[in-house]
């Protein structure tokens, strides 16, 4: 399952993230791309505030025993930003589901 720059916004009971989270097969890999958050604004530029919407480190922490995170760290990019952003920095979740148990907002 890969998700790119997709803005996932949190919700009590976590409904969408366990969505995605339990549509990996076990043996199956997640990939969780989305901009460093230091590059975001912290002050709802656009009506938006960064902090409503799942970060990789956010997703790691709620992981389950059965998930390995192989990778959950910023990096940065190696073209310049698009124009008109200041997009410098990736932050990057890879985890591994293990076995199949549904998750839980428990982790």
């Amino acid at each position: 399952m890969s998700v790119q720059y997709f803005p996932l916004r949190k919700e009590p009971g976590h409904t969408a993230l366990r969505g995605l989270l339990n549509a990996v097969a076990p043996g199956g890999t997640l990939l969780f791309a989305t901009h460093d958050s230091a590059d975001l604004a912290r002050h709802g530029e656009h009506g938006i505030d960064p902090r409503d919407y799942y970060r990789p480190d956010d997703i790691a922490g709620l992981l389950g025993r059965d998930w390995t995170v192989l990778i959950n760290e910023t990096r940065p990019r190696t073209a310049p930003a698009p124009a008109g952003t200041r997009h410098t920095r990736d932050a990057v979740l890879r985890a591994r589901r293990e076995r199949m148990v549904e998750f839980s907002a428990e982790g």
